[in-house]
């Protein structure tokens, strides 16, 4: 601004300037990682579409039928190479194999690993229960990643976050700890 013959910006002016540009630069350091978090849980939620998809290719595949294991007690489906080689081609690390692929990958880069198990519910529309996973439905508890476990339950759909008993032997419901806040649940 100019004063007399002085020309220039006076201090209060630059500091004004300066003080603007910090609070920019500051909600856009705030909003960023929120952002970022974000689209890694619409990555995940679609993973586990495709995961969907991918179990009713196999139950296309197989007559109807979901892949073997994970009877009352959950088990777990690393993606071991190892473990992922020697499993059998209808049991749940075969279908791992085959059907997701190596590429099955969280978008940390980090493989989904599966945890089957077949709903124990007392009646159909109840909590699901399964033998070895007290927390079943306090996924959101849990810190992320959690493993980065997909919990696939047998026999069961979703009502919000949680899985509930169903009547058909053939309904999976799928189950996965977001990283920004609660948990995703999407079923057949």
């Amino acid at each position: 601004m100019k004063r007399g013959d002085k020309k220039g910006f006076t201090i209060i002016e630059v500091s004004l300037v300066l003080a603007i540009a910090g609070l920019i630069l500051m909600m856009v350091f705030i909003a960023l990682p929120a952002l970022r978090r974000t689209q890694r849980d619409s990555a995940r939620k679609d993973d586990i579409m495709v995961f969907l998809k991918k179990v009713k290719d196999f139950q296309t595949n197989n007559r109807g039928a979901l892949p073997t294991g994970g009877g009352d007690t959950a088990m777990d489906y690393t993606w071991d190479t190892d473990s992922v080689n020697k499993a059998a081609d209808a049991s749940w690390g075969g279908f791992l194999r085959d059907y997701m692929g190596e590429n099955f990958v969280d978008p940390d880069g980090v493989h989904y690993n599966l945890v089957v198990a077949k709903c124990a519910a007392a009646a159909v529309d109840a909590e699901c229960i399964v033998n070895g996973m007290s927390n079943l439905n306090n996924l959101s508890d849990l810190a992320f990643p959690n493993g980065y476990k997909l919990i696939v339950v047998t026999q069961a759909a979703c009502s919000g976050e949680k899985a509930v008993g169903v009547a058909n032997p053939r309904k999976v419901a799928v189950m996965y700890r977001l990283e920004g806040a609660g948990v995703y649940c999407a079923n057949t």
